[in-house]
């Protein structure tokens, strides 16, 4: 019986350490989409007392590294309900962060509007942006997805104020930058941001986890920084990168992903 139970104990400790998320429909149960007027409920499950922020991003577009926003209970759950409305309209995407690591799927989806099947409709498209006139059980109804100057509802319920270009602080533009680097294929160009990288991440992300696809490109981009140009980072930024690089081990699940971290740390203690 002491076999047992201490099987069961690891088995449950490893289990606790992946933590996992998923986002019902409450109004059309068993509905693996989402309109406009759904109500929908969030449930993370990882272990006990732990913090919980979540990334969102709108339209591929907008994206808020949320603050902590709650914990999990003493059975390792939490949840959250909301409703979807008008300005929910297009495509998320959110990465919830458990106890310091991503919580799995990465969760992908669009809210649809609430047209009547077989109704009129009509729509436009400029680039990402999206409009839509559709009848409705309200009559005839126009749908916008969302521009950067329009503000941001978070899943937990929090409103981000909009933002452009115009009305950023420099450091706010470099992070905006920064993230974009983060999202794109392909290898990373030494340059005066990438030196900057292990100062202008840690404030970006805060208290958020990066997917093991985002950390590899943040890890190129940390080795970039050391190329031989006028850019180079110099002694001064070597104590932000390491610090950046100790939280991205501490985050790593993946072995082959926590040694590609370490050979990168140690490359960079010997610039």
């Amino acid at each position: 019986m002491r076999t047992l139970s201490m099987f069961i104990m690891f088995v449950t400790s490893i289990a606790a350490q992946n933590a996992a998320v998923k986002i019902m429909n409450v109004s059309r149960p068993g509905s693996t989409d989402f309109q406009v007027g759904d109500r929908f409920e969030v449930v993370v499950m990882g272990a006990p007392n732990l913090p919980v922020s979540v990334r969102t991003t709108r339209q591929g577009r907008r994206t808020d590294w949320g603050p902590v926003v709650a914990h999990t209970d003493a059975g390792g759950r939490w949840s959250t309900q909301g409703q979807f409305e008008k300005q929910d309209f297009g495509g998320w995407r959110e990465i919830w962060t458990v106890g310091g690591k991503v919580a799995n799927p990465v969760v992908d989806f669009s809210v649809k509007a609430s047209c009547i099947p077989g109704g009129r409709g009509m729509i436009s498209t400029s680039g990402p942006n999206e409009v839509l006139s559709c009848e409705t059980a309200d009559g005839m109804q126009t749908f916008v997805t969302p521009s950067l100057g329009d503000p941001l509802r978070t899943p937990d319920g929090r409103i981000i104020p909009g933002t452009t270009n115009s009305n950023m602080t420099p450091e706010q533009y470099h992070m905006e930058i920064m993230q974009s680097m983060i999202g794109t294929s392909g290898d990373a160009e030494p340059n005066k941001l990438a030196a900057e990288a292990g100062d202008l991440i840690m404030k970006m992300i805060g208290v958020n986890a990066l997917t093991e696809v985002e950390t590899k490109k943040v890890l190129s981009i940390v080795r970039a920084a050391y190329q031989p140009t006028p850019y180079r980072a110099g002694e001064a930024q070597k104590p932000a990168m390491l610090a950046l690089l100790e939280d991205l081990a501490n985050q790593a699940e993946q072995e082959g992903l926590k040694r590609e971290i370490l050979e990168t740390t140690n490359f960079v203690r010997t610039q």
